[in-house]
């Protein structure tokens, strides 16, 4: 018999990285109920001292006694004595406590949520002090949204688990939105859900919002794999297929021209359609570096003061290569001087080069002009990599933009700011990057278009290579001592799209080799590969997640062999490497960022203390399933940026192998490279061309 009931949380038992829950409270007469709520019961898993709505049958369990086996639950905000605890020991209402909390029921008894509601603070500053009292009804207020937020989704057929994220977007005013247009959930949700949602709310077929909903929707679908641009004959199959007859009752106005009338995309028959973000993001980044080329302030076509002439420049070349011990090339001399006199350049080159070689000595003739340089790069390995190779400092791309919105870096007119691996930046990275370069600052990016494109949408620096309008010197000699592992000249030969002759895997070594094998035995290859590079440095990549071969099934089999202990609920032990998989700019970790569990607390307050590159973190457990994958084995695209002494790469015939996959993998190694897998699918990928080159963008200069 179904059954519910209100309770305080007093201890969280278990949480999965798949939602499921068991959490213990005391309802109103302060009897024990224990809690089991299997994965998308919850709209999220519940913090101690919260009040949830639970509804569910009740069993009896050998070991755990009566337990209340979840169908549904929400948050809510509570009432009568239960507010004490709530006040108490939520971890929101800092500053109430037990005293204080009682207090305040002693005081107002059941009209407290009422006061609290209205925000009165000066009736409870009776009990508090005026600032304690203005935090608890700003807080309260927050809580209270989410609760009739959550109540909204669930009666409407959304999936309540979305209540945070349209908190943090709308506020108080998410149900106000949804009521006004419930197609603005496209940006959270599936069209399927967000329509059948609306339609309950009694939007009809023919409504405006729906047509242009369906046409965001489609647009938003293309933007999840990465293109921005559509052109107009596959946005109205797209479109047709989520309407489908539904369209052919609309005879008046095409959904697109209602869209463009309601300003919510852009673009014409002609040249292909785009989301607005999409299209102002690919305007503003195009106008800045058009407004840089030609010189935001008098001063900024070239690093010189005026008391400096161009045969200095020539003299601080020599004395550059006088200390280095070597003459630089032809190419790189053109990327110094490029570099030290255009406002925005572009440096470009394979591996093994000599990009590093051609920034020091860009850095060492700004540090005698007495300017400032900021270096960056996306990865935390790649920033560590770049100080050692320039002999000047290096961050990464989220801690220079943490730093910049907190106002504890200054970014002044006379900063040269050079970002390397700069092919990684998508739309949105590199427009927060302009966004913090005052007028007058010089930018140079520094990568190789052969590499994979960004993990997010859109082209910058692909596209910003193949413009005849932008300054840009490509790198093309490999130095003979980086020549030396073999993998330059192979990557070399892979990013010509030709194939290279690989001999088989010997043993630790440096070089490229390949170990041929079918899917089923590509794991007993990596666990050879473990031991024989046992106490190395060395990562496993991969293209595809699923099948016996895939990046989940390769991190199952290496975690099974950890003993370490573990996050109660989840796949997690002392040791194990992980990767951060969204971008946290203040945090400072970027999607891809590598890091290892030094330790694990099980208590109230589980989570997991990670080293990420040099940093701890603490991650508490309620954010453990969206933020962290193991990461024995991760994606190429996860890699780029960073590298390894040694590398295994998997090679699986996907749709997703390509040229560009192949040689970014490559490029990860240091030392030693070894393929594993299908060699006549890895061939084939070489001679295709890049997939980077079917991504469809408005982005140009």
């Amino acid at each position: 018999m179904s059954e519910t009931v209100s309770l305080t949380v007093s201890t969280l038992t278990f949480l999965s990285d798949n939602g499921s829950t068991i959490f213990s409270g005391h309802d109103s007469e302060g009897l024990r109920v224990r809690v089991v709520a299997r994965a998308k019961t919850l709209p999220r898993p519940p913090i101690v001292g919260e009040v949830w709505m639970v509804t569910g049958e009740y069993r009896e369990h050998r070991k755990y006694g009566r337990q209340l086996y979840a169908t549904r639950g929400s948050y809510s905000v509570p009432k009568g004595r239960l507010l004490i605890s709530y006040l108490a020991n939520h971890p929101d209402f800092t500053g109430i406590g037990e005293g204080k909390a009682r207090a305040l029921y002693e005081a107002f008894g059941d009209r407290l949520p009422a006061i609290l509601d209205v925000g009165d603070v000066d009736a409870l500053e009776e009990v508090l002090t005026t600032g304690m009292a203005e935090r608890l009804v700003t807080v309260w207020a927050d809580h209270q949204a989410e609760a009739a937020v959550v109540a909204f989704l669930d009666e409407h057929g959304f999936d309540i688990r979305l209540a945070n994220k349209l908190r943090k977007v709308w506020g108080s005013q998410a149900i106000e939105m949804l009521n006004l247009n419930p197609y603005y959930m496209l940006a959270f949700a599936s069209w399927r859900q967000t329509d059948a949602a609306a339609l309950k709310l009694g939007v009809q077929i023919d409504d405006v919002r729906r047509m242009v909903g369906a046409v965001e929707a489609a647009l938003y679908a293309r933007l999840q794999s990465a293109h921005t641009v559509t052109l107009a004959d596959l946005l109205k199959i797209r479109i047709a297929s989520l309407l489908g007859a539904d369209l052919k009752k609309n005879s008046a106005q095409h959904p697109i021209e209602l869209a463009l009338a309601e300003g919510a995309v852009v673009g014409n028959a002609e040249a292909g359609y785009q989301p607005i973000g999409a299209a102002a993001l690919e305007i503003r980044i195009a106008e800045r570096i058009r407004a840089m080329l030609t010189g935001e302030t008098p001063i900024q076509f070239s690093l010189f003061k005026t008391d400096f002439k161009p045969d200095w420049l020539h003299a601080a070349i020599v004395e550059n290569e006088t200390t280095q011990g070597f003459a630089l090339n032809r190419q790189q001399r053109e990327a110094v001087l490029m570099a030290t006199t255009k406002p925005f350049s572009v440096l470009t080159g394979g591996a093994g080069v000599g990009k590093t070689t051609v920034l020091r000595v860009v850095i060492d003739i700004a540090k005698r002009l007495e300017l400032k340089v900021v270096q960056m790069a996306l990865a935390g390995r790649a920033a560590k990599r770049m100080a050692e190779a320039t002999g000047h400092t290096a961050m990464t791309i989220a801690k220079f933009l943490h730093q910049a919105k907190e106002g504890q870096l200054e970014v002044s007119a006379d900063t040269l700011v050079i970002v390397d691996e700069a092919s990684m930046l998508d739309l949105p990275t590199a427009f927060r990057i302009l966004r913090y370069l005052p007028d007058g600052a010089r930018l140079l990016l520094v990568g190789d278009p052969a590499q994979l494109p960004p993990i997010g949408f859109g082209l910058v620096f692909h596209r910003l290579v193949q413009s005849p309008n932008v300054p840009l010197v490509e790198l093309m000699q490999v130095h003979r001592q980086t020549a030396e592992t073999g993998i330059p000249g192979v990557a070399a030969q892979i990013r010509a799209h030709q194939v290279p002759v690989l001999d088989t895997y010997a043993g630790q070594n440096v070089g490229v080799s390949f170990i041929e094998c079918a899917p089923p035995l590509v794991q007993g290859q990596l666990t050879q590969l473990a031991i024989d590079w046992s106490g190395e440095d060395w990562q496993v990549l991969g293209a595809i997640k699923d099948g016996p071969s895939g990046i989940e099934a390769i991190n199952f089999q290496f975690h099974q062999q950890n003993h370490g202990e573990r996050l109660s609920g989840f796949q997690f032990g002392v040791g194990e490497p992980v990767v951060h998989l969204i971008n946290d700019y203040d945090r400072g970790l970027m999607n891809g960022t590598l890091g290892h569990i030094v330790d694990i607390k099980n208590d109230d307050h589980s989570g997991l203390l990670i080293d990420f590159e040099g940093t701890v973190h603490f991650l508490p457990a309620t954010e453990v399933r969206d933020r962290l994958e193991l990461a024995y084995a991760i994606s190429v695209h996860k890699a780029q940026g960073s590298q390894f002494r040694r590398v295994a790469v998997v090679i699986t015939k996907s749709r997703i192998l390509d040229h560009a996959l192949i040689y970014t993998a490559l490029t990860r190694g240091i030392h030693q490279v070894v393929f594993v897998g299908d060699r006549a699918a890895f061939e084939q990928a070489i001679r295709a061309p890049s997939l980077a080159h079917l991504r469809e963008v408005g982005f140009s200069v």
